[in-house]
C-alpha cells in the first residue's frame, strides 16, 4: 500500500476508501460465488412440470442478471483498487482534475469528476 505523493486525496481518506473498496470486493466475489452455486443448483434440479419450468426460468434469469451485475461491480471495484495501487486514483480520466471526495465517498470506482461525467450522460441523450 505505497501511495504516491501529490495525490489528490489526503492519504486518511484514501486508506479509507480503499479499506472500503477492499469490503466491497470480498462481499462481490463472496456473492459471485454464492450466485453460481444457486444457478448450478436450479440447472441441475431437472425438469419440472410447465408451471415448475417457467418459475424456475424465471428465477434463473434473475440470479443471472444479479450475477452479472456484480460481476460488473467487481470488475470497477478491482479498477479503482488499481488506480490506488498506481497512484492515479481521485483523478478525472477526461480532464484530470481532482474527483470530489464526497463524489469518491458515494461512488468510489468513478473515474470522472461531476462536471466530466455529467457531459458524457448528456451526449449519450444527444
Amino acid at each position: 500500500m505505497n501511495f504516491i505523493s501529490g495525490s489528490p486525496l489526503a492519504d486518511s481518506a484514501l486508506l479509507l476508501l480503499e479499506s472500503g473498496l477492499q469490503d466491497q470486493q470480498r462481499e462481490l466475489a463472496r456473492a459471485i460465488e454464492k450466485g453460481q452455486k444457486e444457478i448450478r443448483a436450479l440447472v441441475d434440479s431437472g425438469p419440472g412440470d410447465v408451471i415448475d419450468d417457467s418459475c424456475g426460468n424465471a428465477c434463473i434469469e434473475n440470479m443471472i442478471a444479479r450475477y452479472s451485475q456484480n460481476r460488473t461491480r467487481l470488475r470497477k471495484v478491482e479498477l479503482a483498487l488499481k488506480r490506488i495501487s498506481a497512484g492515479d486514483f481521485g483523478v478525472c480520466a477526461d480532464c484530470g482534475d481532482t474527483i470530489g471526495l464526497k463524489r469518491l465517498q458515494a461512488v468510489p470506482w468513478a473515474t470522472n469528476c461531476i462536471a466530466c461525467q455529467q457531459q458524457s450522460e448528456q451526449r449519450r441523450v444527444n
